[in-house]
Protein backbone atom coordinates (compact mmCIF):
# COMPACT_ATOMS: atom_id res chain seq x y z
CA UNK A 1 0.00 0.00 0.00
CA UNK A 2 1.63 3.14 -1.23
CA UNK A 3 1.33 6.71 0.31
CA UNK A 4 -1.24 7.83 -1.85
CA UNK A 5 -3.56 5.09 -1.69
CA UNK A 6 -3.13 6.05 2.03
CA UNK A 7 -4.37 9.76 1.69
CA UNK A 8 -6.85 9.05 -0.45
CA UNK A 9 -8.37 5.78 2.53
CA UNK A 10 -7.49 9.10 5.09
CA UNK A 11 -9.42 11.57 3.11
CA UNK A 12 -12.20 9.28 2.62
CA UNK A 13 -12.24 8.68 6.44
CA UNK A 14 -12.61 12.20 7.61
CA UNK A 15 -15.56 12.74 5.09
CA UNK A 16 -17.81 10.06 6.92
CA UNK A 17 -17.05 11.24 9.87
CA UNK A 18 -17.10 14.84 9.12
CA UNK A 19 -20.80 13.81 8.17
CA UNK A 20 -22.06 12.06 10.76
CA UNK A 21 -20.36 14.86 13.22
CA UNK A 22 -23.11 17.23 11.46
CA UNK A 23 -25.65 14.96 11.01
CA UNK A 24 -25.57 14.71 14.65
CA UNK A 25 -25.14 18.15 15.46
CA UNK A 26 -21.53 17.41 16.97
CA UNK A 27 -20.31 20.22 15.56
CA UNK A 28 -17.94 21.01 18.78
CA UNK A 29 -16.45 17.79 18.15
CA UNK A 30 -15.83 18.45 14.45
CA UNK A 31 -13.88 21.91 15.44
CA UNK A 32 -11.60 20.14 18.02
CA UNK A 33 -10.95 17.28 15.45
CA UNK A 34 -10.19 20.13 12.54
CA UNK A 35 -7.72 21.22 14.97
CA UNK A 36 -6.21 18.34 16.20
CA UNK A 37 -5.85 17.70 12.47
CA UNK A 38 -4.28 20.74 11.90
CA UNK A 39 -1.59 20.48 14.51
CA UNK A 40 -0.77 16.95 13.93
CA UNK A 41 -0.11 17.54 9.96
CA UNK A 42 1.75 20.86 11.02
CA UNK A 43 3.73 18.73 13.69
CA UNK A 44 4.72 15.80 11.32
CA UNK A 45 5.45 18.37 8.24
CA UNK A 46 7.99 20.41 10.47
CA UNK A 47 9.44 16.99 11.61
CA UNK A 48 9.70 15.60 7.90
CA UNK A 49 11.23 18.67 6.42
CA UNK A 50 13.78 18.51 9.52
CA UNK A 51 14.53 15.55 9.43
CA UNK A 52 14.96 14.77 5.66
CA UNK A 53 17.25 18.18 5.61
CA UNK A 54 19.80 16.73 7.54
CA UNK A 55 19.56 13.66 5.81
CA UNK A 56 18.12 11.15 9.01
CA UNK A 57 15.45 9.44 6.38
CA UNK A 58 14.29 9.84 2.67
CA UNK A 59 11.29 9.23 0.50
CA UNK A 60 12.02 8.05 -3.28
CA UNK A 61 8.42 7.92 -4.69
CA UNK A 62 5.59 10.56 -4.44
CA UNK A 63 3.05 12.48 -6.86
CA UNK A 64 4.75 15.20 -5.61
CA UNK A 65 7.91 16.31 -3.11
CA UNK A 66 6.91 19.22 -1.05
CA UNK A 67 11.03 21.36 -0.88
CA UNK A 68 11.70 18.33 -2.96
CA UNK A 69 12.08 15.71 -0.70
CA UNK A 70 8.79 15.53 1.71
CA UNK A 71 6.02 13.53 -0.08
CA UNK A 72 2.89 15.81 -0.68
CA UNK A 73 0.59 12.54 0.37
CA UNK A 74 1.95 12.97 3.77
CA UNK A 75 0.29 15.94 4.90
CA UNK A 76 -3.30 14.72 4.65
CA UNK A 77 -2.51 11.01 5.86
CA UNK A 78 -1.43 13.14 8.98
CA UNK A 79 -4.48 15.45 9.26
CA UNK A 80 -6.23 12.56 9.04
CA UNK A 81 -5.00 10.81 11.47
CA UNK A 82 -5.22 14.13 14.07
CA UNK A 83 -8.90 13.84 12.71
CA UNK A 84 -9.86 10.17 13.80
CA UNK A 85 -7.94 10.44 17.20
CA UNK A 86 -10.31 13.18 18.08
CA UNK A 87 -13.07 10.96 17.05
CA UNK A 88 -11.50 8.28 19.01
CA UNK A 89 -10.71 10.01 22.50
CA UNK A 90 -14.14 11.34 22.22
CA UNK A 91 -15.43 7.59 21.74
CA UNK A 92 -13.39 6.64 24.63
CA UNK A 93 -14.51 9.42 27.25
CA UNK A 94 -18.41 8.51 26.33
CA UNK A 95 -18.21 4.67 26.44
CA UNK A 96 -19.15 2.71 29.30
CA UNK A 97 -16.92 0.27 28.85
CA UNK A 98 -14.39 -0.36 31.76
CA UNK A 99 -10.80 -1.86 31.56
CA UNK A 100 -8.50 -2.03 34.63
CA UNK A 101 -5.49 0.38 34.33
CA UNK A 102 -3.41 -2.54 35.86
CA UNK A 103 -4.47 -4.57 32.88
CA UNK A 104 -3.81 -2.34 30.41
CA UNK A 105 -0.47 -1.52 31.32
CA UNK A 106 0.71 -5.50 31.75
CA UNK A 107 -0.66 -5.70 28.14
CA UNK A 108 1.26 -2.73 27.00
CA UNK A 109 4.22 -4.71 29.21
CA UNK A 110 4.12 -7.54 28.01
CA UNK A 111 3.71 -6.42 24.14
CA UNK A 112 6.94 -4.92 24.40
CA UNK A 113 8.56 -8.07 25.89
CA UNK A 114 7.70 -10.12 23.16
CA UNK A 115 8.61 -7.77 20.38
CA UNK A 116 11.88 -7.35 21.98
CA UNK A 117 12.41 -11.54 22.17
CA UNK A 118 11.40 -11.86 19.10
CA UNK A 119 13.50 -9.27 17.30
CA UNK A 120 16.37 -10.62 19.57
CA UNK A 121 15.55 -14.33 18.44
CA UNK A 122 15.69 -13.36 15.12
CA UNK A 123 18.99 -11.24 14.94
CA UNK A 124 16.72 -8.11 14.64
CA UNK A 125 17.50 -4.66 15.85
CA UNK A 126 15.82 -3.60 18.58
CA UNK A 127 16.12 -1.43 22.15
CA UNK A 128 15.40 -1.78 25.84
CA UNK A 129 12.69 1.19 25.66
CA UNK A 130 9.91 -1.38 24.41
CA UNK A 131 9.98 -2.85 27.60
CA UNK A 132 11.40 -0.13 30.27
CA UNK A 133 8.78 2.86 28.97
CA UNK A 134 6.10 0.44 30.04
CA UNK A 135 7.19 -0.63 33.07
CA UNK A 136 7.97 3.28 33.66
CA UNK A 137 4.63 3.94 33.27
CA UNK A 138 3.24 1.41 35.35
CA UNK A 139 5.67 2.80 38.27
CA UNK A 140 4.32 6.18 37.64
CA UNK A 141 0.56 5.13 37.23
CA UNK A 142 1.65 3.18 41.05
CA UNK A 143 2.22 6.66 42.64
CA UNK A 144 -0.96 8.21 43.61
CA UNK A 145 0.83 11.58 45.50
CA UNK A 146 1.01 14.25 42.99
CA UNK A 147 4.33 15.73 44.67
CA UNK A 148 5.94 12.55 45.37
CA UNK A 149 4.80 11.69 41.52
CA UNK A 150 6.35 15.06 40.55
CA UNK A 151 9.58 14.59 42.43
CA UNK A 152 10.18 11.09 41.17
CA UNK A 153 9.71 12.37 37.45
CA UNK A 154 12.59 14.93 38.18
CA UNK A 155 14.87 12.33 39.91
CA UNK A 156 13.97 10.13 36.72
CA UNK A 157 15.33 12.59 34.42
CA UNK A 158 18.30 13.36 36.09
CA UNK A 159 19.45 9.91 36.47
CA UNK A 160 18.95 10.25 32.57
CA UNK A 161 20.74 13.58 32.15
CA UNK A 162 23.90 12.38 34.42
CA UNK A 163 24.12 8.93 32.43
CA UNK A 164 24.12 11.11 28.94
CA UNK A 165 27.07 12.85 30.27
CA UNK A 166 29.08 10.12 32.38
CA UNK A 167 28.89 7.56 29.56
CA UNK A 168 29.66 10.37 26.72
CA UNK A 169 32.98 10.94 29.16
CA UNK A 170 33.75 7.29 29.50
CA UNK A 171 32.95 6.05 25.45
CA UNK A 172 35.48 9.11 24.52
CA UNK A 173 37.57 8.11 27.20
CA UNK A 174 38.04 4.46 25.69
CA UNK A 175 37.21 2.02 28.21
CA UNK A 176 34.04 1.10 26.33
CA UNK A 177 31.70 1.63 23.87
CA UNK A 178 28.43 0.07 22.00
CA UNK A 179 28.72 -2.00 18.81
CA UNK A 180 25.48 0.45 17.16
CA UNK A 181 27.01 3.44 19.01
CA UNK A 182 25.38 5.26 21.77
CA UNK A 183 22.13 5.94 21.47
CA UNK A 184 19.41 8.38 23.21
CA UNK A 185 17.79 5.05 24.43
CA UNK A 186 20.15 4.25 26.93
CA UNK A 187 19.67 7.16 29.21
CA UNK A 188 16.25 6.95 28.75
CA UNK A 189 15.79 3.43 29.33
CA UNK A 190 17.54 4.05 32.93
CA UNK A 191 15.11 7.02 33.70
CA UNK A 192 12.28 4.77 32.98
CA UNK A 193 13.68 2.18 34.81
CA UNK A 194 13.34 4.51 37.84
CA UNK A 195 10.04 5.43 37.72
CA UNK A 196 9.31 1.69 37.76
CA UNK A 197 11.26 0.73 40.89
CA UNK A 198 9.40 3.89 42.73
CA UNK A 199 6.26 2.50 41.55
CA UNK A 200 7.15 -0.73 42.81
CA UNK A 201 8.25 0.33 46.24
CA UNK A 202 4.69 2.32 46.35
CA UNK A 203 2.93 -0.70 45.00
CA UNK A 204 4.46 -3.28 48.08
CA UNK A 205 3.80 -0.16 50.50
CA UNK A 206 0.44 -0.38 49.53
CA UNK A 207 -0.04 -3.95 49.45
CA UNK A 208 1.39 -4.19 53.09
CA UNK A 209 -0.42 -1.45 54.18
Amino acid sequence: MDLTTLGLIGLLTIVALSLWASLKDRIALLKESLLSGLLLAAADLFVELLGTAIGKWEYVESVFFLEGRVPVELVPIFFSLGMVMAFVYNWISESEWSVSLNLSLNIVILLGISIYAFRTFNNQPVTLVLISVPLGMWGLMQIDEQHTRSMSIMFAAFVGVADYVIEVMIINSGDYGYPAGFRAETPLTYSMVILAIFGFIEWRRKRID
